[in-house]
């Protein structure tokens, strides 16, 4: 392990707006360099060189680098499930909120940000062990928990399933193989037209099985 991550037990953010903004700065400027060129050819001097501050102000905000890495994976993390939260559901019907919900995650996670994050975490989650909770936290977590609070006033019609086990196996049906096969295979990413029809295959069959009829 490097001498830039030593301690990844990161306090807060100092809580001033100056403080906040310094710290969004590096962790912005952390993200586009870990994307760029992976976690072992970045240096907390190559961060502040672009980002500005120090390196003690890095180890007192982040803890140092790998503190730093899991703020940015957080960060790229909660900027995927923003693009769902954006969504307008509120007069949406079942099956029409789940293809907005299934059509705006599968064009998110086969981004070629998400896929270079996804491959960082894969990358260093045996050297980083502290990675996996947050990356659970304000990834995977966070889009099921979304996707479960839209099936919530429509927990009537599923079938036997609670709204949080319901958006987990609809999650999952959705993203895997298509994941998979961008990540390990460096498969094209698919055309919207080949998204939609993937979504609407999805929903069909989840429907089967886990829907009752309005």
């Amino acid at each position: 392990m490097d001498g830039e991550s030593n301690n990844n037990d990161r306090p807060l953010c100092r809580r001033t707006r100056r403080g906040e903004e310094r710290c969004e700065r590096v962790r912005a400027v952390a993200s586009e360099l870990f994307l760029a060129h992976g976690y072992d050819r970045v240096s907390l001097d190559d961060i502040i060189a672009q980002a500005g501050g120090s390196k003690t102000n890095i180890y007192s905000h982040f803890g140092g680098k790998e503190g730093l890495f899991i703020a940015t994976v957080e960060r790229l993390c909660d900027q995927v499930n923003a693009t769902l939260k954006a969504l307008d559901l509120a007069d949406a019907s079942l099956e029409d909120g789940l293809r907005q919900l299934g059509r705006t995650l599968m064009m998110a996670v086969l981004d070629e940000r998400h896929l270079g994050l996804y491959r960082l975490i894969i990358g260093q989650s045996g050297r980083i062990p502290g990675i996996g909770g947050p990356w659970m936290t304000h990834g995977p977590e966070e889009t099921r928990r979304i996707i479960a609070l839209f099936l919530t006033p429509h927990q009537n019609r599923l079938r036997d399933l609670t709204p949080e086990r319901a958006a987990g196996i609809y999650h999952n049906m959705l993203i895997w193989d298509h994941l998979n096969s961008a990540v390990f295979a460096h498969g094209e990413k698919p055309e919207s037209p080949v998204i939609d029809k993937h979504v609407d295959d999805t929903l069909s069959l989840f429907a089967r099985g886990y829907i009752l009829p309005a």
